[in-house]
This record gives C-alpha cells, structure tokens and sequence, in this order.
C-alpha cells in the first residue's frame, strides 16, 4: 500500500481519510470493507492525499521549533518558551511557565480581559449579539456557538495573528443568527469579513496548535 496507512474498521456506512499533523494516514472503513477495496479508494483518493502530505511537510518545516516546544506562538509572533519556571509571564523576551499544562491559564490571564472588549465592540457594531462567552480549551476547533448564543473561544485563539482572530470572532458571532454553515451564514460572514475565505486558509495554517498543547 503506497501510503502505509492505517486502517481502521468501525460499525459505519461510509469511508473516510484523514491525514494527521505527524503524516499518518488514517482510512475508516465499514466492517467487511475488503483491503483490495481500501487500495482502490486510497488510489483514488492519491492526488487529495499528496497534497495533504505536502502541505503538512511545509507545515512542519516553518515551525519545527514550535514543535519541539523550543518557541511559541503569541499573537502570531514567535517568542522562546521556557519551561520549568517559577514565574508565570509572558513578555517581549518570552513565555514563562512552570509546565505546559499553565498556559491556558497564563494565556486567558494576559489577554482574555482586551479579547472581550473587542468581541463586545464587534458585537454592537455588527448587531450580532451574544448572551454569554467563555474561553475554554478545545482539542479540534477555535470556537462553538451554543442554542442560547452562548460563545466559547479556544484560548489557543491568543496565539494567532490579528486578523485570523478577527475571523473568528465575526465567525462565531455570525452563529447567534445562523446556527449552522449554510450558505446564508457565509454570506452573512462576508459582510463582516470580506476576505474570509483567504483568512480560512491562512487558519488551516495553526490547526496544529489545537493538539500540540
């Protein structure tokens, strides 16, 4: 099998590949789905895999220092991590932390408080209003709307550049009208993000930050 991959077999009607941040490629296949018919979708598939693969080895090599935990992402800007510190700071000269597991703390600390002014000012001047919001930390996307317009940011949202946090925010709030991604809310978001659909592409470019913490 050209791509190695792993095959994995569950109690489900369709066939579906994904392509981990590490470059393994992962087939789910339904129970009796034969290994000849699993070469055959995968061939298929070839062109889409590649380009995942490629995309994925560029990724790796622009931040192969923030995988090795050596920097990290503050507002877009790359600054030293140090780890194993008392202190508890982040600065022009780096990010202090006694442990990975602080940062979400540290992070919500340093920035939640202007965040939340700037979500507000989005909110009155778009009139897309909200009820409550959160900074929480998920492991696979940058924010969720509930049914009572109830937003939740992940706190992984500080590490990104400005703009892209901007799209986020128009996003989710976009979400209080449209619960849903139909063409209707992406109109809706191009009111107030214009160029959104190259801001999606430049956020495909952190995805990884969402399981590297």
């Amino acid at each position: 099998m050209k791509y190695n991959a792993e095959i994995v077999y569950s109690k489900r009607k369709t066939v579906s590949i994904t392509v981990s941040d590490g470059n393994k490629v992962i087939l789910r296949c339904p129970i009796g789905y034969s290994r000849a018919m699993a070469e055959r979708f995968l061939i298929d598939k070839s062109s889409w895999i590649d380009r995942a693969l490629s995309r994925n080895e560029r990724k790796l090599n622009l931040n192969a220092d923030i995988f090795a935990y050596k920097n990290i992402l503050v507002n877009g800007q790359k600054l030293p991590l140090c780890t194993g510190c008392k202190r508890q700071e982040i600065t022009g000269s780096g990010v202090f932390v006694k442990s990975l597991k602080d940062l979400k703390k540290l992070y919500t600390y340093r920035f939640a408080e202007n965040f939340k002014k700037r979500l507000n000012a989005i909110s009155v001047q778009s009139g897309l209003q909200f009820n409550g919001v959160q900074i929480k930390s998920f492991k696979s996307r940058w924010g969720s709307c509930d049914g009572g317009n109830n937003i939740s940011f992940n706190y992984r949202i500080f590490m990104l550049p400005d703009h892209i946090q901007y799209y986020i925010i128009v996003h989710e709030l976009c979400h209080t009208l449209q619960h849903n991604h139909s063409d209707k809310f992406w109109k809706l978001v191009e009111v107030w993000a214009p160029d959104y659909k190259r801001v999606k592409k430049d956020l495909r470019g952190y995805d990884f930050l969402t399981r590297l913490y």
